[in-house]
């Protein structure tokens, strides 16, 4: 845990400025204030995914969420920091559009209708839940190997972030283990993480037990496999590629957009948990500023998620 803490106090050395912070803070609130007050609860649920779900326009709304929470707090960094930090250069705009429009494709990603041309109709909801999961590896990470060519060919990080040289998974181990109890009680007391938490409800995975003649806690293990896999896709785009690789661009100055960044991601999740996404991904940003590396990040961030849906799964079955 000391590596973290030396982390955090070279970041902040010299960079921490109270007001900064909290017009970034006002910022991100303000985007969050403005999805989840949208007529019938949700923007992104009820303008993005219900009005454009399998339209060219998708990608470019998200393209735009991602976008515009990014550059604008950047903006406000800039306001900040113009005296001492070069920002907005055009290498930047180029960089930064064309990984948020890679985001915004894999967001966009929609296989419902050709899924349910090949497989049995009781299994349609439980593969296209699976399918949707492991489509990064075809949306995102394949497509980062141009782009790291394209732009960070020079750089010696890796993919962003994903290498196992020597990382101590006990800081990790221990920040998932204090999370634990907090994630027992919100599934057992907040309402809204009730509603949401098991993912798993929502796959049909009982009618695809049934199908296959197997036992329901087999689903479970298929959904919560696949499940669990979408978070390295997760951290290698808002921790990878948003700070590994914008760090030699914009220095420190990339963490807290990445954290609004990031905060847009949830914006179809309970609110209390796209506001603790914001701190969370702080968090995971400013260690992998200085680690070069991602992976306990996704230990961290695929645990969080894997309790949640067992412990959502748990209250379902009492």
């Amino acid at each position: 845990m000391k590596k973290f803490y030396d982390y955090f106090i070279a970041f902040h050395k010299d960079y921490f400025n109270i007001w900064m912070y909290l017009a970034c803070l006002l910022f991100i609130a303000a985007t969050i204030v403005f999805n989840y007050t949208w007529p019938g609860g949700n923007f992104e649920d009820n303008f993005i995914d219900n009005k454009f779900v399998s339209t060219n326009l998708r990608p470019i709304f998200f393209f735009l969420t991602h976008a515009l929470t990014f550059w604008g707090c950047l903006f406000i960094i800039w306001l900040f920091r113009r005296k001492k930090d070069k920002i907005f250069t055009p290498a930047f705009f180029l960089k930064s559009s064309v990984a948020f429009l890679l985001l915004g494709i894999d967001r966009s990603f929609f296989i419902y209708h050709q899924l349910k041309e090949i497989v049995p109709g009781p299994t349609l909801l439980f593969y296209y839940k699976c399918v949707a999961n492991l489509s990064s590896f075809l949306t995102m990470f394949l497509p980062l190997f141009l782009f790291k060519y394209l732009f960070d060919r020079q750089e010696k990080f890796g993919l962003y972030g994903l290498k196992f040289n020597k990382i101590n998974f006990i800081p990790y181990w221990v920040m998932l283990g204090l999370m634990i109890p907090i994630l027992y009680s919100a599934i057992t007391f907040i309402p809204e993480i009730q509603n949401y938490y098991p993912t798993y409800r929502r796959t049909g995975g009982l009618r695809f037990a049934n199908y296959y003649h197997i036992a329901e806690t087999t689903a479970i293990a298929i959904y919560e496999s696949v499940y669990i896999s979408d978070f390295i896709f997760t951290e290698l785009f808002f921790r990878g590629v948003l700070v590994i690789s914008f760090a030699r661009l914009l220095g420190k100055n990339c963490v807290i957009p990445m954290a609004a960044s990031y905060a847009a991601l949830h914006f179809g999740k309970p609110l209390g948990e796209t506001i603790s996404s914001i701190f969370g991904g702080y968090i995971l940003g400013v260690i992998a500023l200085y680690s070069k590396n991602i992976w306990g990040g996704v230990f961290v961030h695929g645990g969080i998620a894997l309790f949640m849906d067992l412990f959502g799964i748990m209250k379902m079955n009492q």
